[in-house]
């Protein structure tokens, strides 16, 4: 036991998700979305599940956006996405321009506190073409808004659907900095 131990990873490797994490990414959209957004509405975590968590929209993504990973003991278990917010297979009427966004920034549960979310947000924030980082929060979801708010990001609009809760948006200023 003490070999295998000594063996395991101490901190996470990132590198680029590809299609064949898809499987992945599904197995931890299960571990993540029901307890994130169950408590706020247990119908959009389904939602959520079933329209944005399934390999046609993975492969989509894949083919337009960054998609990072952390592997740790070879498992995924965290995994940020970067694109245009002009690439999406979703409608933005509420928006004008164009915007840089992360998509995703989740961790899987048994990994929290282990530094890899913000790993990845670094990762993420490096690849960012223009001077902003925008991201989506849902309301009520306190523990990445305040995850966000610690690290620079600020709400700048929220927009209310009656159906469902009020997306949150957050942009981080980057400046300029060196490539």
């Amino acid at each position: 036991m003490v070999e295998v131990r000594a063996q395991r990873a101490s901190k996470p490797r990132v590198r680029q998700g590809t299609v064949a994490d898809i499987p992945a990414f599904r197995a931890l959209g299960e571990a993540v979305v029901p307890p994130t957004y169950g408590p706020i509405d247990e119908a959009y975590a389904q939602r959520m599940l079933d329209e944005w968590w399934i390999p046609e929209v993975f492969e989509k993504s894949l083919a337009r956006n960054a998609h990072l990973v952390a592997e740790w003991d070879d498992e995924v278990v965290a995994l940020a996405d970067l694109g245009r917010l002009s690439q999406s297979y979703r409608q933005f009427p509420h928006v004008t321009g164009d915007r840089e966004v992360m998509w995703k920034l989740y961790v899987h549960p048994d990994h929290h506190g282990r530094g890899i979310g913000s790993r990845l947000l670094a990762e993420v924030e490096s690849m960012v073409e223009g001077e902003e980082l925008w991201l989506e929060v849902v309301d009520g979801n306190d523990q990445a808004y305040d995850f966000y708010v610690a690290r620079g990001f600020r709400e700048v609009e929220r927009v209310t659907d009656r159906q469902w809760p009020d997306d949150v948006w957050m942009r981080k200023t980057l400046g300029t900095r060196p490539r």
